[in-house]
């Protein structure tokens, strides 16, 4: 049958090529999903195809898709050619398309979630066993669409702010919520920090103390004095307790070194625009040290070294990264401290 230019049409999954750049990224987690929804509303999505070469198509995108009809049987998929001048206009296609998440998200699941149950009386218990998801997921996605402003929407549809924290943000007034997650997300804290401080705000005395909170969350944290419990793990991987310890002190040291070799190299204007934050620094390393001390075992704090040699000096274990010794400031380089 003729096709116009990027027309849709139906396909023999024995007519679509495999791609085996697409096939790298594709999770069977993703083709059962595409499975469980052609079970149950027939092949609704279609795949996008090259044009034909000795007649197979080469698909472009929607690998997961025609692997789930392929493995249920299925032998015929809707599919969409798309007609590009060549090979490589071809490639180009697929990766715009492999970047785009056409899904939305959290913040579209939670709006689709709200209006199923709300306008369509659709039950939660529904909603779990079609998504295979738990009752209190069902909940916090309502929750994300509901309570959330739309700034700090948008920074979870842009992934600027992770869905897990963003559950946290939406425990606080809209009127909070904006200056709350920016400012956690240039802290750099996980969700149970987080937690920890929307807690300490909704159970806080005063309006010192909540403001605190939101506008100076490490400030915060320092003061809430709850050690979160971690069992030690035997693993000794990448992502072991004592690799991310190691990797995050060795950040900060990095920070730490970057933020004074550019204070050193900086004018005047520079470094009272700066103040506030180079001020927070100073406190903080002093505060750093002292913890630091009582907690390392002396032989950490004080090793041994052993004898300098002329010939290959000791360099400190922490590099400050690609730095500028010589030359100007960068102009805005300012430190960005929380």
């Amino acid at each position: 049958m003729p096709m116009k230019m990027n027309e849709g049409c139906t396909l023999k999954t024995g007519q679509i090529k495999k791609n085996p750049e697409l096939a790298l990224g594709m999770s069977q987690k993703d083709v059962s999903k595409y499975k469980k929804v052609a079970s149950a509303y027939g092949n609704v999505a279609p795949v996008i195809v090259a044009a034909p070469e000795k007649g197979v198509h080469l698909i472009l995108a929607g690998n997961a898709r025609l692997e789930a009809c392929v493995q249920a049987g299925m032998g015929e998929i809707p599919a969409v050619v798309a007609r590009t001048s060549g090979a490589a206009e071809g490639m180009k296609l697929s990766l715009m398309l492999s970047s785009i998440h056409e899904e939305g998200g959290a913040i579209s699941e939670g709006a689709l979630i709200s209006r199923l149950i709300e306008e369509h009386k659709v039950t939660p218990r529904e909603l779990v066993n079609l998504l295979g998801k738990s009752k209190a997921w069902v909940s916090k996605r309502m929750s994300l669409a509901q309570n959330l402003t739309a700034s700090v929407k948008g920074m979870v549809s842009d992934g600027t702010l992770c869905p897990r924290s963003a559950e946290e943000v939406a425990k606080l007034p809209e009127e909070e919520q904006a200056e709350f997650a920016s400012n956690i997300v240039n802290s750099g804290l996980n969700k149970n920090e987080i937690s920890q401080l929307v807690k300490w705000y909704k159970n806080a005395s005063s309006d010192a103390a909540r403001r605190e909170a939101i506008k100076y969350p490490l400030n915060a944290l320092s003061k809430i004095g709850v050690r979160i419990s971690r069992k030690p793990r035997a693993s000794k991987g990448l992502n072991s307790p004592g690799r991310q310890l190691a990797g995050s002190a060795n950040y900060a040291a990095q920070m730490l070194l970057k933020a004074v070799n550019m204070a050193e190299n900086a004018d005047e204007g520079m470094l009272r625009a700066a103040g506030g934050q180079l001020a927070r620094l100073r406190d903080v390393a002093a505060e750093t040290d002292m913890a630091l001390n009582r907690l390392l075992p002396p032989e950490i704090i004080a090793p041994k070294r052993p004898p300098l040699r002329a010939s290959k000096p000791i360099l400190p274990d922490v590099s400050p990264g690609k730095q500028k010794t010589a030359g100007p400031a960068v102009a805005g380089g300012g430190f960005n401290g929380g």
